[in-house]
């Protein structure tokens, strides 16, 4: 048993510690009820709240310890408690705000991404190559399948081209916007006509780089020139001219290769045939086989800009009719 003074003694020395224990379960019992309850920003950020507030708290409470008597005793831990919890509870009604804050930015970052995407999934296409026309059997196989951008001036420049009172160009024309019309309505890609109508005196190619440029896509022709321009200025070109190219059967000298000479050659005696493909075979010594299929010997191949042309001797098995 303990005696009058023992018991004074304890209640004096151990009341700040029970006290304290209390204003801990409070806190506890106040972030159980607000916390647990919500969602895992709301948690997170009452928790930086609890600990924000119990370093303010102390700030505000060292002073007040100073006080004489009980009030130094007391009010430190009252009002340790009360900034606690008035800042836990301000930092949870802000936290709504400050989700949508980071949510705009990552939205914006998001958005900022698939910007930059769909510009890597775009081809600004050129004039030229509705006018040639093979591109609708590519995108047929299914090689393309981008977003293909058509600015307005091009589509402008097609319809001139249509509306020209040479009949080969008005064909030319017409077939570019029929092949227009049929990729659109494909469903195989997407087209995009972009609303490019500004004033300019440049030329289309010199516009037609600077949109390249601007959307960070490759370039799609046939044009030559526009093929050099745009390569100068370190844009990617597609030109379906080297496609055609590079996708020709690859012959060595020392291969057999069948041809029909169609016609004479540019030296005398030479014959002319050509592949499936179009690659030209002059035939040395070809000409008197003229209308004839014969098989040849390949022997040299010179690579020009207009493409291969692969020159070929009569193989000496065979006799003329």
């Amino acid at each position: 048993m303990f005696n009058t003074s023992e018991m004074a003694n304890l209640s004096n020395q151990d009341l700040l510690l029970f006290l304290s224990v209390l204003v801990i379960a409070m806190i506890t019992l106040f972030l159980f009820k607000k916390l647990l309850r919500v969602s895992l920003p709301y948690f997170f950020i009452g928790l930086v709240g609890l600990i924000f507030g119990l370093i303010v708290g102390s700030l505000v409470a060292n002073p007040l310890a100073k006080l004489p008597g009980n009030f130094g005793r007391w009010l430190p831990l009252i009002a340790n408690a009360f900034v606690t919890v008035s800042i836990i509870d301000l930092f949870i009604a802000q936290t709504k705000p400050i989700a949508n804050f980071f949510n705009r930015i990552s939205d914006r970052l998001a958005d900022d991404r698939q910007i930059q995407a769909d510009h890597c999934q775009k081809i600004v296409m050129d004039t030229s190559v509705l006018i040639d026309g093979r591109i609708e059997a590519i995108i047929r196989t299914g090689f393309i399948n981008k977003r293909i951008v058509i600015p307005q001036f091009v589509l402008n420049e097609l319809q001139n081209i249509a509306d020209s009172k040479d009949e080969i160009k008005r064909a030319r024309g017409r077939k570019g916007l029929d092949i227009l019309d049929n990729l659109q309505h494909s469903g195989r890609v997407k087209i995009e006509i972009l609303d490019e109508l500004t004033l300019s005196r440049e030329s289309v190619d010199s516009r037609l780089v600077k949109i390249a440029k601007n959307l960070n896509a490759p370039i799609l022709t046939v044009d030559y020139n526009l093929n050099k321009v745009a390569k100068i200025q370190n844009i990617e070109v597609l030109n379906i001219n080297e496609l055609a190219q590079n996708l020709k059967p690859v012959l060595v000298p020392g291969e057999e290769v069948t041809v029909k000479i169609i016609q004479e050659g540019k030296d005398p005696g030479q014959g002319v045939g050509y592949l499936n493909d179009g690659t030209m075979i002059v035939v040395e010594d070809g000409l008197k086989f003229m209308g004839q299929e014969i098989k040849c010997e390949v022997v040299r191949i010179f690579q020009t800009v207009a493409g291969k042309m692969i020159f070929v001797q009569i193989k000496k098995t065979r006799k003329r009719n």
